[in-house]
């Protein structure tokens, strides 16, 4: 029996998307945002509540976060345990993301003297995507979302999630790891068609049914996990300003 053509299979499936949801648009991720200035910083703080997550918990948890602090500054100086509970304690991997952001964070006021993304946009595509793999804590798919929903970059982000949805569709090679996968879709895509599959893929994610993990399953191409801190205290209380 012929093994089936994944990349067929991706084309049907995007094509199946389409029809079903129609022609996606990339505004959930900055709803919200209460001015321009900083929406580069909430897509920033949203992607990296969506990996690994739903959108739904992803948009809830960043307006949730946003109220809980002042600005990204104080975003930053939090503990991990005290992020983990802005961000509720039962969502998931909650102290690595935590821990991760934090770290994105610093990387960033180390590099700008700022909690600011700026210069991401002043630089080439290839090279901000470059910048922003280089950041401390920062998991590919975070890069790679942002890249693509807000930098105009070509990326396809896949995590453990989405991986995991198409294999069981046969829609990527079954033999690639995930980093390699992301890889072949990026590959698969011309520019301008990575988004709105994407954007698709990632609606089809909201309202798929939940799929067990496979037991060795690990976080596909993220960098070393930040160190665990100890709790200075309970999580802040919420503040009404947002960054």
């Amino acid at each position: 029996m012929t093994a089936p053509d994944p990349a067929k299979k991706l084309q049907a499936l995007v094509k199946k998307l389409r029809s079903q949801y129609g022609e996606p648009v990339p505004e959930g991720d900055c709803e919200g945002c209460p001015e321009d200035g900083c929406r580069l910083l909430w897509r920033l703080v949203y992607a990296f509540l969506a990996w690994e997550a739903s959108a739904s918990k992803a948009g809830a948890a960043t307006k949730r976060l946003h109220h809980a602090v002042i600005d990204y500054n104080e975003m930053r100086v939090c503990l991990n345990d005290e992020l983990a509970a802005m961000i509720g304690e039962r969502y998931p991997r909650a102290h690595e993301r935590a821990a991760r952001l934090r770290s994105t964070l610093n990387d960033l006021y180390r590099r700008e003297h700022s909690v600011k993304l700026e210069r991401a946009q002043t630089l080439g595509k290839r090279e901000a995507r470059e910048y922003m793999d280089s950041l401390d804590g920062m998991p590919p798919f975070v890069s790679a979302r942002l890249s693509l929903v807000a930098l105009g970059g070509h990326a396809f982000p896949l995590d453990e999630r989405i991986h995991q949805a198409l294999l069981e569709e046969e829609a990527v090679p079954a033999g690639l790891p995930l980093p390699d996968a992301a890889g072949w879709l990026e590959r698969h895509f011309r520019a301008g068609e990575a988004l709105p599959a994407y954007l698709l893929i990632e609606k089809w994610m909201e309202d798929r049914p939940a799929q067990r993990k496979p037991a060795t399953a690990r976080a596909g191409g993220a960098k070393g996990r930040p160190a665990p801190e100890k709790t200075r205290g309970a999580a802040r209380p919420g503040r009404a300003g947002k960054p």
